[in-house]
Protein backbone atom coordinates (compact mmCIF):
# COMPACT_ATOMS: atom_id res chain seq x y z
CA UNK A 1 0.00 0.00 0.00
CA UNK A 2 1.73 3.08 -0.88
CA UNK A 3 1.74 6.78 0.64
CA UNK A 4 0.67 9.37 -1.45
CA UNK A 5 1.78 13.18 -1.31
CA UNK A 6 0.05 15.87 -2.46
CA UNK A 7 2.39 18.26 -4.27
CA UNK A 8 -0.38 21.25 -5.02
CA UNK A 9 -0.70 21.60 -0.96
CA UNK A 10 -0.50 25.51 0.27
CA UNK A 11 0.00 26.88 3.74
CA UNK A 12 -3.28 27.58 5.79
CA UNK A 13 -3.88 31.55 6.47
CA UNK A 14 -2.94 31.24 9.39
CA UNK A 15 0.37 29.19 9.18
CA UNK A 16 1.52 32.06 6.71
CA UNK A 17 0.90 34.87 9.09
CA UNK A 18 2.86 33.27 12.03
CA UNK A 19 5.54 32.60 9.60
CA UNK A 20 5.65 36.27 8.74
CA UNK A 21 5.39 37.51 11.94
CA UNK A 22 8.33 35.14 12.75
CA UNK A 23 10.20 36.63 9.69
CA UNK A 24 9.49 40.07 10.81
CA UNK A 25 10.39 39.24 14.82
CA UNK A 26 13.85 37.88 13.53
CA UNK A 27 14.59 41.18 11.32
CA UNK A 28 13.94 43.49 13.83
CA UNK A 29 16.18 41.37 16.77
CA UNK A 30 19.08 40.82 14.63
CA UNK A 31 18.73 44.59 13.27
CA UNK A 32 19.00 45.51 16.86
CA UNK A 33 21.89 43.95 17.75
CA UNK A 34 23.27 45.44 14.75
CA UNK A 35 22.53 49.16 16.34
CA UNK A 36 23.45 47.70 19.83
CA UNK A 37 27.34 45.97 18.62
CA UNK A 38 27.28 49.22 16.46
CA UNK A 39 26.78 51.71 19.49
CA UNK A 40 29.44 49.78 21.39
CA UNK A 41 32.16 50.11 18.99
CA UNK A 42 31.65 53.52 18.43
CA UNK A 43 31.95 54.15 22.53
CA UNK A 44 34.66 51.42 22.51
CA UNK A 45 36.92 53.50 19.75
CA UNK A 46 35.42 57.44 21.15
CA UNK A 47 36.33 56.72 24.72
CA UNK A 48 39.51 58.77 24.97
CA UNK A 49 37.20 62.03 23.98
CA UNK A 50 34.24 60.72 25.63
CA UNK A 51 35.94 59.93 29.20
CA UNK A 52 37.03 63.81 29.48
CA UNK A 53 34.13 65.49 27.89
CA UNK A 54 30.89 63.94 29.76
CA UNK A 55 32.98 63.49 32.87
CA UNK A 56 34.39 66.41 32.65
CA UNK A 57 31.07 68.26 31.88
CA UNK A 58 29.25 66.24 34.49
CA UNK A 59 31.35 67.00 37.30
CA UNK A 60 31.16 70.79 36.88
CA UNK A 61 27.30 70.41 36.49
CA UNK A 62 27.54 69.09 39.88
CA UNK A 63 29.59 71.36 42.09
CA UNK A 64 28.25 74.28 40.60
CA UNK A 65 24.59 73.03 41.21
CA UNK A 66 26.05 72.57 45.02
CA UNK A 67 27.54 75.98 45.28
CA UNK A 68 24.34 77.02 44.12
CA UNK A 69 21.90 75.13 46.42
CA UNK A 70 24.62 76.27 49.30
CA UNK A 71 23.86 80.15 48.67
CA UNK A 72 20.22 79.92 48.25
CA UNK A 73 20.61 78.56 51.61
CA UNK A 74 22.27 80.69 53.18
CA UNK A 75 20.05 83.25 51.98
CA UNK A 76 17.05 81.33 53.02
CA UNK A 77 19.10 81.25 56.87
CA UNK A 78 19.21 85.97 56.28
CA UNK A 79 16.00 85.40 55.71
CA UNK A 80 14.50 83.25 58.41
CA UNK A 81 16.85 85.11 60.09
CA UNK A 82 14.73 89.01 59.32
CA UNK A 83 11.45 87.57 59.34
CA UNK A 84 11.57 84.48 61.84
CA UNK A 85 12.78 81.17 62.37
CA UNK A 86 10.78 78.82 59.69
CA UNK A 87 9.69 76.78 62.52
CA UNK A 88 9.48 79.17 65.47
CA UNK A 89 5.55 79.41 63.98
CA UNK A 90 3.70 82.60 62.85
CA UNK A 91 6.11 86.28 63.35
CA UNK A 92 3.65 88.06 65.46
CA UNK A 93 6.51 90.68 66.05
CA UNK A 94 7.14 91.42 62.36
CA UNK A 95 3.13 90.92 61.37
CA UNK A 96 2.18 94.13 64.55
CA UNK A 97 5.28 95.93 62.70
CA UNK A 98 3.83 95.55 59.44
CA UNK A 99 0.22 96.61 61.01
CA UNK A 100 1.64 99.01 62.79
CA UNK A 101 3.20 100.67 59.20
CA UNK A 102 0.29 100.25 56.82
CA UNK A 103 -2.38 101.36 59.57
CA UNK A 104 -4.87 99.33 61.54
CA UNK A 105 -7.53 97.75 59.38
CA UNK A 106 -5.35 97.70 56.86
CA UNK A 107 -3.50 94.43 55.54
CA UNK A 108 -0.30 93.68 53.71
CA UNK A 109 -0.98 93.81 50.18
CA UNK A 110 2.33 92.75 48.41
CA UNK A 111 4.62 89.42 48.38
CA UNK A 112 5.07 88.87 52.50
CA UNK A 113 5.64 85.23 53.06
CA UNK A 114 4.50 83.45 55.50
CA UNK A 115 6.58 80.98 57.57
CA UNK A 116 4.91 78.00 55.86
CA UNK A 117 6.26 79.20 52.96
CA UNK A 118 9.79 79.71 54.62
CA UNK A 119 9.57 76.27 56.20
CA UNK A 120 8.31 74.78 52.53
CA UNK A 121 11.28 75.99 50.72
CA UNK A 122 13.34 75.14 53.07
CA UNK A 123 12.62 71.64 53.47
CA UNK A 124 12.92 71.70 49.55
CA UNK A 125 16.08 72.87 49.27
CA UNK A 126 16.83 70.35 51.68
CA UNK A 127 15.95 67.49 48.94
CA UNK A 128 17.77 68.83 46.11
CA UNK A 129 21.28 69.23 48.21
CA UNK A 130 20.86 65.85 49.34
CA UNK A 131 19.90 64.75 46.11
CA UNK A 132 23.37 66.15 44.63
CA UNK A 133 25.47 64.90 47.24
CA UNK A 134 24.46 61.51 46.81
CA UNK A 135 25.04 62.29 42.83
CA UNK A 136 28.48 63.21 43.58
CA UNK A 137 29.10 60.13 45.62
CA UNK A 138 28.12 58.09 43.00
CA UNK A 139 30.02 60.20 40.83
CA UNK A 140 33.23 60.23 42.68
CA UNK A 141 32.94 55.82 42.63
CA UNK A 142 32.45 56.40 38.83
CA UNK A 143 34.95 58.87 37.95
CA UNK A 144 37.45 56.86 40.47
CA UNK A 145 39.02 54.35 37.68
CA UNK A 146 39.91 57.18 35.12
CA UNK A 147 41.63 59.16 37.26
CA UNK A 148 45.44 59.48 37.21
CA UNK A 149 47.33 57.83 39.84
CA UNK A 150 48.77 61.39 41.16
CA UNK A 151 45.77 63.08 41.19
CA UNK A 152 43.31 60.07 42.46
CA UNK A 153 46.65 60.20 45.56
CA UNK A 154 46.49 63.69 45.93
CA UNK A 155 42.71 64.17 46.67
CA UNK A 156 42.18 60.91 48.94
CA UNK A 157 42.14 61.23 52.93
CA UNK A 158 41.54 58.20 54.73
CA UNK A 159 40.16 59.95 57.79
CA UNK A 160 37.09 61.33 55.74
CA UNK A 161 33.95 60.41 57.41
CA UNK A 162 32.08 59.58 54.05
CA UNK A 163 34.21 55.95 53.86
CA UNK A 164 35.76 56.21 50.77
CA UNK A 165 38.77 58.11 51.51
CA UNK A 166 37.92 61.11 49.17
CA UNK A 167 38.03 64.87 50.57
CA UNK A 168 37.80 67.44 46.95
CA UNK A 169 37.83 70.69 47.71
CA UNK A 170 36.27 73.35 45.68
CA UNK A 171 39.29 75.16 44.20
CA UNK A 172 39.82 75.45 40.72
CA UNK A 173 42.41 73.01 40.61
CA UNK A 174 39.86 70.11 41.54
CA UNK A 175 37.56 70.99 38.37
CA UNK A 176 41.02 70.63 35.73
CA UNK A 177 41.30 67.01 36.25
CA UNK A 178 43.67 64.77 34.57
CA UNK A 179 42.28 61.48 33.04
CA UNK A 180 44.54 58.59 32.57
CA UNK A 181 45.89 57.57 29.41
CA UNK A 182 43.10 55.84 27.72
CA UNK A 183 43.70 51.66 27.51
CA UNK A 184 41.70 48.95 26.79
CA UNK A 185 41.22 48.14 30.41
CA UNK A 186 39.66 52.34 30.65
CA UNK A 187 37.57 51.72 27.43
CA UNK A 188 36.02 48.63 28.50
CA UNK A 189 35.15 50.31 31.80
CA UNK A 190 33.42 53.28 29.93
CA UNK A 191 31.95 51.00 27.69
CA UNK A 192 30.75 50.04 31.10
CA UNK A 193 29.69 52.92 33.17
CA UNK A 194 28.86 54.88 29.85
CA UNK A 195 25.33 54.74 30.77
CA UNK A 196 25.52 55.33 34.46
CA UNK A 197 26.65 58.80 33.31
CA UNK A 198 24.28 59.58 31.15
CA UNK A 199 21.89 58.84 33.15
CA UNK A 200 23.31 60.93 35.80
CA UNK A 201 23.51 63.72 33.90
CA UNK A 202 19.41 63.39 32.98
CA UNK A 203 18.99 62.95 37.03
CA UNK A 204 20.77 66.61 36.97
CA UNK A 205 19.28 68.31 34.21
CA UNK A 206 15.66 67.19 35.83
CA UNK A 207 16.85 68.80 38.98
CA UNK A 208 18.05 72.01 37.54
CA UNK A 209 15.02 72.12 35.97
CA UNK A 210 12.95 71.80 39.08
CA UNK A 211 15.11 74.78 41.06
CA UNK A 212 14.79 76.86 37.95
CA UNK A 213 11.14 76.45 37.60
CA UNK A 214 10.96 76.52 41.43
CA UNK A 215 12.94 80.25 41.27
CA UNK A 216 11.46 81.86 38.70
CA UNK A 217 7.70 80.95 40.13
CA UNK A 218 8.93 83.17 43.13
CA UNK A 219 10.90 86.00 41.14
CA UNK A 220 7.19 86.08 39.25
CA UNK A 221 5.26 86.10 43.46
CA UNK A 222 7.55 88.65 44.38
CA UNK A 223 7.36 90.59 41.10
CA UNK A 224 3.30 90.97 40.97
CA UNK A 225 3.71 91.97 45.38
CA UNK A 226 5.99 94.54 43.97
CA UNK A 227 2.92 95.67 41.82
CA UNK A 228 0.37 95.52 44.55
CA UNK A 229 3.31 97.61 46.49
CA UNK A 230 3.36 100.02 44.24
CA UNK A 231 -0.56 100.47 43.90
CA UNK A 232 -1.04 100.69 47.25
CA UNK A 233 1.97 103.47 47.65
CA UNK A 234 0.42 105.13 44.98
CA UNK A 235 -3.24 105.22 46.73
CA UNK A 236 -1.66 106.22 49.85
CA UNK A 237 -0.52 109.15 48.78
CA UNK A 238 -3.05 109.96 47.07
CA UNK A 239 -5.12 109.76 49.73
CA UNK A 240 -2.36 111.94 51.76
CA UNK A 241 -2.63 114.60 48.71
CA UNK A 242 -6.40 114.71 49.43
CA UNK A 243 -5.72 115.69 52.87
CA UNK A 244 -3.37 118.31 52.17
CA UNK A 245 -5.15 119.73 50.03
CA UNK A 246 -8.47 120.18 52.32
CA UNK A 247 -5.85 121.40 55.19
CA UNK A 248 -4.54 123.85 52.54
CA UNK A 249 -7.98 125.00 51.28
CA UNK A 250 -9.28 125.31 55.39
CA UNK A 251 -6.03 127.42 56.22
CA UNK A 252 -6.67 129.73 53.02
CA UNK A 253 -10.12 131.12 53.87
CA UNK A 254 -9.57 131.68 57.45
CA UNK A 255 -10.43 135.36 57.95
CA UNK A 256 -7.05 137.33 58.66
CA UNK A 257 -6.32 137.78 62.76
CA UNK A 258 -6.80 141.31 63.33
Amino acid sequence: MGVTISKTSELSPISFVSTLFGFIGFALTIATFLRVTWENIQTFLGASTQISDLLGNLKQGLYEERAHLRKVRRWQRRRGSFQGSPRGGPDEKNRRRSEHWYGDGHSYHGYYPDMKDLHDDDQSTRVMREAVRNMIRDFRALEQPFLRDDVESRFRDPHVRNGEGYAPSDDEEYYKTEYRTTGYRERWLWLNRKGAVVDMMSQLSRLETRRIAKEVGEACLIVRGMERDFQVMDDRIWNLEQRMSRVVGLRRVEPPIQ
